[in-house]
Order: structure tokens, then C-alpha cells, then sequence
């Protein structure tokens, strides 16, 4: 929950406070029982705000005759985070009596108060409430809280009764949800040996978190970093990109066929192959011979791509030469691993002529690739004029963004020339470019536009959507006059 988001809640709860209506009321606990326990304490801080704009808790007034009365549970929670001491106190008493995973979280913030008196009644109110629904609510609050020196004592107590508690609540609180919770369910199952190899395995092979699937990979082996016999083939067939790196580094040799590493050479992640061509030059030898034959057969795309792409991160002295056929690969995912591979590898001389046929790419991803290497280099006319002809948005975004970078006063005269544009997105990014470059770039500016180009910038400066003063300064800075009507 970030800053807006936790200030947005708080002006939530102070609606259910003074019109605590049905749809009011059901829209907050919704938002509430999506908090995260970093969200719930970022909540508690804006709920007590000491900056601008101040709590609309603040102006609350009548909170013990609320409380007394009854309400429904956001108002509960509001009072529970009100700067009264006596207030919280008398939340918590509530609290403790309302059912339901959002009364815990509520009540876990304030196991870390600062009075005393409250801390002892929400310590107190917690330690029943292990079951799952309200555990699941409550463990990644105190995970969130677990290093502040307050609480520090009622939260290790809490979470050691849960550990110890039955199999089937660590279990599910294992399967899915919040991660910090998850992983602490999976670390207490590994400390009490309830985890079998299989289910790690299992875990480590389609759990949808990344980092939990990781943690599994890594409970699995051993000390010296050996994995159990018949572990080992699975897991470079997992859906996780870290679990296969780390399948690369640590399953052993007679467990690791070549054909698997192969596989995790041209794996889609960078950082699977970069471990795999390590494993592969300690098993084997040079893994360019791996990549060269894949680029010359008939290849998936995917491999294609993959194989581009290891020779490009392995400094392969084939290229750019290796790459160029492929620049009219049918796949655009390969026309883009060839483009890196020659912005990364050909002559500075070379970039232009291979990579600027590519800004009109079909692909917006593949012309993004060429711009990047393009950019800033001497083009011919005829690039920006084939551009400008293709009178699309992205060409002549395209276009805009080639011009801004060939020079101080080439990007004021294309950011004018664009400002005006029909199409206002591009209009936008020009007057913004334009505004930016007079704020941060108008000191470095030693030169002055040529007679021609000054001429033209000041026609378009005069026919600009700027103010009278944008004007000005563009044109003292270029150092040419405006009419006096502009």
C-alpha cells in the first residue's frame, strides 16, 4: 500500500465513522482485507499523520460513545488508530470480540503500541486467535512489526504458539497468499521435518511465487549444496527462471544430462544462461559451437532468439556478422536478439546501415531496439524522410525523438515543428522535451542556431502553444527576436 493509497483508507475509515452505511461499510472491509502487514502499519502511520494535510480522524470527536454504542468494524479499526490512548484501548476491548481476519489485523497493530496498557490488552486479545482465517491475518502484521524493539516479546510468542500448533493450519497457511506468511509456514514445516522432498519439489516446480519456489530449490539440498538422487532432472523444468539457475549451478553431474543443459543454455532468461555457459565450460567446453548450431538449423523462433542472445552476452567473435541474416527473421522476438546483438557488437560506421531500416519495423518493440542503438549517430536524410512519409504515430514519435537527440537547436527546432502536431500525445512530449530542455539544458548551450535555422525557429516559436514568457525565454537563450505581437 503506498502513501496515496494508505491516505485514501484513512479518509475511508473516517466516512464509515460519521455515515457508517451498508455500502460504505462493505466497500472498506474490502480494502482492508486486501492490506498487506506493511499495509496495515503504512495505514496506522497516516491514520496519526503529523504533516499536511492532517487526519480527518482527527476531527472526530464522541469516540468512547461510538464504542459504547456499538459500530460496524471499520469504525472499530478507525478508533483503534486514534491518537487517544484510552480510545485504542477501548478498541481493542471491541476488537477482541469481533469475529474475522480484519478485527486480527486491527488488532495485531496495536500489539506494538506505545502505551503500555494497550499493548497488554491486544497481546492478550491475540493469543487465542491461531486459527487459520485469523492467523493468516495476523502473521504478516507481526512479520511486518517483528523488528521494532516494542512487541518485540508478544510477537515471538504468538508466532512460536502457531509453530507449534496443528500441521493442517501450517499447511494451509503454506498453500497460498501473502508471501512473508507463506514462507514462514514453509520454514516452521521444515524446522518440525513435516516437509517431504517431493512437495518441495513439487513447490519448486510450478509455485507461482517466485521467491517461495526458490526457497523450496534451496531446502532441498544439502549443506555442501548436493540435491537428493532423482530431484535434480525436475527442477530445470521448472516455470521459475531462479529455480533454474539454480538448477544450473547445483544439481550434479550424473544428474544434469547434457541434453538439460543445453536446454538451459537457450533458456529465456539471461540469467539461466549466463549460469548454464559457467556449467557448460566447466562440463564441456566453449558452449559457441551450442549456439551456432541452433542459428544454423531450423530452429524454433525461441531458440533462435536464445541463441542470439548467448552469443551477444558471451562477447562471440561471430559477430555482428552471425546476426545480420537475421535481421529479416519472421519473428519479431528474433529480429529484436539479432539488433541487440549489432548495436552491441558492429562498428559505430556499421550501426546506422543495419539498424535503420529496423525503426520502421512492424514490431514497436524491434524499432524501440534500433532507436536505442541509433540514436545520437549521424543519419542520413533519407532515414528521417522515410519516416516522416510513413506518417504513423510511432514514426513520427520516432522521428521526434531521432531529431531531439542530433543536436541543442535541432531539438528545438523538431520540439516546435511538433508542438502543434494533430496528434496531442506527441505534441505533449515535444512541449515537455521543449520546457526541460530550457530548464536543464539552456546553460550548456554555447552556440547559437545557424541565420536559416534561426529564422525557422523563431516563425515556429511565434505560432507555438507557449506563453508569452516561454517565448521569451527560448528566444533569448537561442538569441533571436520574437514579433512583438507573439
Amino acid at each position: 500500500m503506498s502513501t496515496g493509497a494508505a491516505r485514501e483508507l484513512t479518509d475511508a475509515l473516517a466516512d464509515a465513522v460519521t455515515d457508517p452505511a451498508p455500502a460504505m461499510t462493505a466497500r472498506v472491509m474490502a480494502q482492508l482485507a486486501r492490506s498487506t502487514g506493511r499495509g496495515w502499519l503504512r495505514l496506522d502511520d497516516s491514520a496519526r499523520r503529523p504533516y499536511l494535510p492532517r487526519s480527518p480522524l482527527d476531527t472526530i470527536t464522541g469516540w468512547q460513545l461510538l464504542l459504547a454504542a456499538g459500530g460496524a468494524v471499520p469504525g472499530v479499526v478507525a478508533a483503534s488508530m486514534c491518537r487517544d490512548g484510552r480510545v485504542r484501548e477501548a478498541a481493542v476491548t471491541r476488537l477482541a470480540r469481533a469475529p474475522g481476519p480484519v478485527a486480527a489485523a486491527a488488532l495485531a497493530v496495536r500489539i506494538a503500541d506505545w502505551v503500555p496498557e494497550v499493548r497488554s490488552a491486544a497481546s492478550a486479545a491475540l493469543a487465542p486467535r491461531t486459527g487459520f482465517e485469523d492467523a493468516a491475518a495476523i502473521i504478516p502484521v507481526l512479520l511486518a512489526l517483528q523488528r521494532r524493539q516494542r512487541g518485540r516479546r508478544a510477537v515471538a510468542g504468538y508466532l512460536a504458539g502457531v509453530a507449534a500448533g496443528p500441521v493442517a493450519t501450517l499447511q494451509a497457511l503454506a498453500a497460498s497468499g501473502d508471501r512473508s506468511r507463506r514462507l514462514r509456514a514453509w520454514q516452521v514445516l521444515a524446522s518440525r521435518s513435516l516437509l517431504a522432498a517431493d512437495e518441495l519439489t513439487a513447490r519448486a516446480v510450478r509455485d507461482p511465487d517466485l521467491v517461495v519456489a526458490l526457497w523450496c530449490a534451496r531446502s532441498l539440498a544439502s549443506p555442501g549444496g548436493d540435491l537428493p538422487p532423482g530431484i535434480g532432472p525436475r527442477l530445470p523444468g521448472s516455470a521459475r527462471a531462479g529455480v533454474r539457475a539454480f538448477a544450473a549451478g547445483h544439481v550434479s553431474d550424473d544428474q544434469l544430462t547434457t541434453q538439460a543443459l543445453r536446454g538451459l543454455l537457450l533458456d529465456r532468461c539471461g540469467a539461466v544462461r549466463s549460469v548454464a555457459r559457467w556449467r557448460w565450460r566447466q562440463q564441456y567446453a566453449d558452449p559457441g559451437p551450442v549456439y551456432h548450431a541452433v542459428l544454423g538449423a531450423a530452429s524454433q523462433p525461441r531458440q533462435i532468439a536464445a541463441a542470439l542472445q548467448g552469443l551477444d552476452e558471451d562477447r562471440d567473435d561471430s559477430l555482428p556478422a552471425t546476426a545480420v541474416p537475421f535481421l529479416t527473421h519472421a519473428s519479431p522476438a528474433v529480429r529484436r536478439a539479432a539488433a541487440q546483438a549489432i548495436g552491441h557488437h558492429a562498428a559505430a560506421s556499421d550501426i546506422v546501415s543495419l539498424l535503420a531500416p529496423l525503426l520502421l519495423d512492424s514490431s514497436g518493440k524491434v524499432a524501440a531496439t534500433a532507436l536505442r542503438y541509433v540514436r545520437g549517430r549521424a543519419l542520413p536524410a533519407s532515414v528521417l524522410a522515410s519516416l516522416d512519409g510513413a506518417d504513423t504515430a510511432r514514426s513520427r514519435r520516432l522521428a521526434l525523438s531521432l531529431r531531439q537527440s542530433s543536436g541543442t537547436w535541432n531539438r528545438v527546432h523538431a520540439d516546435l515543428a511538433a508542438i502543434n502536431d494533430h496528434d496531442r500525445d506527441l505534441a505533449e512530449a515535444a512541449r515537455k522535451d521543449l520546457l526541460a530542455g530550457l530548464q536543464h539544458g539552456a546553460a550548456t548551450s554555447y552556440g547559437k542556431p545557424g541565420p536559416a535555422q534561426a529564422g525557422q525557429i523563431a516563425g515556429l516559436l511565434a505560432a507555438s502553444r507557449l506563453s508569452q514568457h516561454q517565448r521569451r525565454e527560448i528566444a533569448f537563450v537561442a538569441g533571436i527576436r520574437v514579433p512583438a505581437g507573439s
